[in-house]
């Protein structure tokens, strides 16, 4: 089977915080409740910028706590929701900051519910936009291997101070179109995942662009950076012969930053993309290293460079 060419040309897609995710990530029924260990976490200092936290040393926690340090009145965030945020990550057992997200107004989105979003992810499901949010969780969870609802075992917390600062529409929103004669079929999963039918004939001899969705947000330029969901299909010399060759919406990663800057995203999928509208779901035909690709991109949002 194929592998998918990377969509990015020189710079990588968005790195995870974590390592992967506790089992249940992803169900918006299992928000994180508050607790004694996340109640006792403070911090002090102007939302978006490094506060000042205060943990008891020794802090421990049997499952993931979330407490809202500082209410916010923005978009709710649910499982596969892209988020920017800043955090703090101080280690529970010494009151010491272990890690920041460096206060730059450049960190990349994660996704609420992706693995790679690991823990913290899942925390962030049922917080708003403008939440400073304290999460405490067994230190174990970082990797992974805890779970995120309490097992009556205490262990070394570790705790994020988050401030949520942006979020993004989980799906493409824009009002359905209908996609030029002769393309493959695009058929929607309740969470807005397509899946793609290619048809028996062969694929275009070059690039084309195809709107499936319009939407009526930001129009994207070189100068932006397009977060997006993506699904991507060969399209071999017949159905069975045509395969996914990658997805954001199951390979974990979830949403992805793209850089629109000459020669940095591969050139089929730039000129897909520039000009389009935030809530466009675009259908692209691009051929890459001699294979020619369908791709279904979602267009969540745009970050300026």
């Amino acid at each position: 089977m194929r592998t998918i060419p990377a969509l990015v040309v020189t710079i990588g897609l968005v790195a995870s915080l974590t390592a992967c995710a506790a089992p249940g990530a992803g169900s918006s029924s299992t928000c994180a409740p508050s607790g004694a260990a996340s109640e006792a976490v403070s911090a002090r200092g102007a939302f978006g910028s490094q506060p000042d936290v205060t943990v008891p040393a020794g802090l421990t926690a049997t499952g993931t706590q979330v407490s809202v340090l500082r209410q916010g009145d923005g978009r709710t965030i649910g499982d596969g929701t892209p988020v920017v945020l800043e955090y703090t990550l101080v280690d529970g057992a010494t009151g010491e900051v272990a890690q920041t997200s460096g206060y730059t107004g450049s960190s990349n989105p994660i996704t609420a519910g992706s693995t790679n979003a690991g823990a913290l992810g899942e925390a962030l499901e049922c917080a708003q936009v403008g939440d400073r949010l304290a999460v405490a969780m067994p230190k174990s969870a970082l990797s992974g291997t805890a779970p995120s609802r309490s097992t009556g075992k205490a262990e070394d917390a570790a705790v994020f101070v988050v401030d949520v600062q942006r979020a993004f529409a989980a799906r493409a929103t824009g009002t359905p179109q209908l996609a030029g004669d002769g393309m493959p079929a695009v058929v929607l999963a309740p969470d807005g995942a397509p899946g793609i039918t290619i048809p028996s004939w062969p694929a275009p001899e070059k690039d084309e662009q195809h709107l499936l969705r319009k939407g009526d947000g930001a129009t994207l330029t070189a100068e932006d950076t397009a977060v997006v969901k993506y699904t991507a299909v060969t399209w071999g010399s017949s159905t069975t012969d045509s395969t996914v060759a990658g997805s954001s919406w199951t390979d974990g990663s979830g949403a992805q930053p793209l850089p629109l800057a000459e020669g940095q995203v591969v050139d089929g999928i730039r000129n897909a993309l520039i000009g389009r509208h935030v809530g466009d779901q675009v259908l692209a035909i691009v051929h890459q290293q001699g294979a020619a690709y369908a791709y279904v991109i979602d267009v969540l949002g745009a970050m300026s460079r």
